[in-house]
């Protein structure tokens, strides 16, 4: 029987998902959901350089902080554990993060949602900007392991959307229903079950998964592209992103 590769899809967000005014007060135009799919083995070395990359640069008495993680946003910023590091410090941790990024080789997905455009076209009927990032990303990684013939597992920051009981629900009719949304105004209308993905998605804490951490600086990346003009990480992820020749299917930008 031949070998079948496998992949873990690790899945972070970032920027606002509620609405801009009139309709709520988010101040953000883009929500994103994005994320890495890498193998086992290269799961395995996400794990030992991430805790190499926190050890090499964040003191000793931050190791047991529940916050003793990759973040993309406290480590621009200088939050958190990050706080007594100085600029050039900050700047060559994100440089080896990045490094890191490329030399894992992993394929990235990302479901970029302009809310005032999804908001415009579809009035009442537009979906949840989270939910449709989270069922848009997921879908496009199941295509990907169709032309693959491989398997996969889908993890989520458990803070981020573990207690969110819409996201739960909507992960159960996953398998059950199918996951394509199409249809008259959008309304919901499920299809193609993703019999690639293992079981159902994985809720996992951030600090313990370095494959949620590196999806992180994914995310943001990405955000930072679309919502500040900030390319210049966006530009170097490029390479990596789901493709087959010189079709380039991610990120995806919604509504097209």
């Amino acid at each position: 029987m031949p070998n079948t590769e496998s992949y873990t899809l690790y899945l972070d967000s970032t920027g606002e998902s509620g609405w801009n005014p009139p309709y709520g007060k988010s101040k953000n135009r883009y929500y994103v959901v994005a994320g890495l799919a890498i193998t086992p083995k290269s799961n395995l070395e996400a794990y030992r350089e991430t805790e190499r990359i926190l050890k090499k640069y964040i003191p000793k008495q931050e190791w047991s902080s529940p916050k003793f993680e990759l973040c993309y946003h406290h480590l621009i910023r200088g939050k958190g554990i990050y706080t007594s590091l100085a600029h050039p410090q900050r700047l060559a941790m994100a440089n080896e993060v990045f490094d890191l990024i490329l030399s894992l080789k992993p394929i990235l997905f990302a479901t970029v949602i302009d809310k005032p455009a999804l908001k415009q076209r579809y009035g009442v009927n537009a979906f949840d900007p989270k939910l449709l990032g989270i069922r848009a990303t997921i879908h496009r990684f199941a295509m990907s392991l169709k032309r693959e013939n491989a398997v996969g597992v889908v993890s989520m920051d458990a803070e981020e959307y573990r207690k969110d009981r819409l996201i739960q629900e909507m992960v159960r009719t996953f398998k059950k229903n199918g996951i394509i949304i199409r249809g008259f105004t959008y309304q919901p209308m499920y299809v193609e079950r993703i019999d690639r993905i293992i079981d159902t998605i994985n809720f996992t804490e951030s600090n313990v998964s370095s494959g949620i951490q590196l999806a992180d600086f994914c995310a943001r990346t990405t955000w930072q592209h679309y919502e500040k003009n900030k390319s210049d990480r966006f530009q170097l992820l490029s390479p990596l992103w789901d493709r087959v020749g010189n079709r380039i299917y991610e990120p995806s930008v919604f509504p097209k």
